[in-house]
């Protein structure tokens, strides 16, 4: 019988972590969680979780390098694994997918196949209360053979690099992508600020160095982390509150999107209190 594991990162996410390995746990030989240095709970709940091994890693602002560092210690310690599962704590297995994993993994062991996709189910929150929900036509691949030398490259888009494959195939069964409204928004702005938006576009965007230039220059701040806790605690330089401003018109390039987002994380989610009364109602795409 195949040995599989279940893996995810986190930092600062107890209640979204504790929810997916509830639901995974009784379907997996072993349940390995990264940390990035969690401040809350996480740290002492999962130590004293019984069946799930903790290692933690401070968080670097690269997530290639923090996936990998949970497929090392999938592979690597108490016995192995044939097989692993990954989620983030936002992605939340149907009951009925995790029922399938044994017979997925026996089934695909014996063939080309070394990826399995799963398709996504969007659940947008607003608090408590589901506002929007929807099948995505969207597969991702969350099960795969366990290689040595296997790893993730790419940030904060990553891509898992594998020495045979990867060869994919689409399952019927499926997650639930769960997001709390406006959380897209604080995502694609950490996409802008870390690669550049859309797929790490880096250099490639006009706006990236200009940018990161002016918030080390005015805070000596370097990660996205620091510049995250930086706008949560408000009241920023007035040189980067009218960067994030003039954001709000980026358009027509790749990525734009995410660069317009670091104006509505700071204004609508942040410190709508510090939003320009003229522009409080303006619709931002």
């Amino acid at each position: 019988m195949a040995r599989i594991t279940y893996c995810m990162m986190t930092f600062n996410r107890l209640y979204e972590v504790a929810m997916c390995i509830e639901r995974v746990q009784p379907y997996v030989d072993r349940v390995v969680i990264v940390d990035g240095g969690s401040n809350d709970d996480t740290i002492l709940t999962l130590r004293n979780w019984k069946g799930v091994e903790l290692y933690i890693h401070p968080w670097k602002d690269n997530f290639s390098e923090q996936r990998t560092n949970y497929l090392k210690h999938a592979g690597e310690e108490n016995g192995g694994t044939d097989w692993i599962i990954v989620s983030d704590p936002d992605e939340l297995f149907f009951k009925e997918t995790c029922e399938k994993f044994r017979e997925l993994a026996d089934k695909y062991s014996k063939t080309k196949y070394n990826m399995l996709a799963f398709e996504s189910n969007s659940v947008t929150m607003l608090g408590k209360t589901i506002i929007n929900s929807g099948n995505d036509n969207y597969w991702k691949g969350l099960m795969f053979k366990y290689q040595p030398g296997m790893r993730y490259v790419g940030n904060p888009h990553e891509t898992l690099i594998v020495k045979d494959g990867p060869f994919i195939t689409n399952t019927p069964f499926g997650y639930y992508h769960i997001k709390q409204s406006g959380m897209c928004w604080i995502r694609g702005a950490r996409n802008a600020f870390i690669g550049g938006g859309g797929p790490n576009l880096g250099d490639k965007h006009p706006l990236w160095r200009p940018f990161l230039q002016i918030v080390k220059e005015e805070t000596g701040i370097t990660k996205w982390n620091d510049f995250d806790k930086y706008m949560i605690a408000g009241n920023i330089s007035p040189r980067i509150k009218e960067q994030l401003i003039k954001f709000k018109d980026e358009n027509g390039y790749d990525g734009s999107s995410e660069w317009r987002e670091l104006y509505k994380t700071y204004f609508r989610i942040y410190h709508p209190e510090e939003e320009p009364s003229d522009l409080k109602a303006l619709t931002i795409g």
